[in-house]
């Protein structure tokens, strides 16, 4: 494993699930991760399907929880020095946009 992708795990795995003793790597809320090669971008796939509850109070509470982590995610990997940080939501292969506040 190259530099950046040792750095990228170590960022990843110190971040922590809101109210959960687990990171979100060995939670398995994140998949995998691919750093271009520049080393300046990385996308980081999520899963979040896993803990999608049914009940509506419990999904704003759940979207809270996502826009909290996301925000970690995209703030320790660029104070690590990934210029652009993506996070993919891996079902739907899609870019994850965080709700407004």
């Amino acid at each position: 494993m190259d530099e950046k992708a040792e750095l990228a795990e170590k960022v990843l795995s110190s971040i922590e699930v809101p109210g959960f003793d687990v990171d979100v790597v060995s939670s398995g809320l994140v998949t995998g991760f691919r750093i271009s090669n520049d080393g300046r971008k990385i996308a980081v796939y999520v899963d979040f399907t896993g803990s999608q509850p049914s009940c509506l109070f419990c999904k704003f509470i759940n979207n809270t929880l996502w826009n909290t982590i996301i925000s970690k995610m995209m703030e320790k990997l660029k104070e690590a020095g990934f210029e652009e940080v993506l996070i993919i939501d891996e079902r739907f292969r899609d870019r994850f946009h965080l709700t407004p506040k």
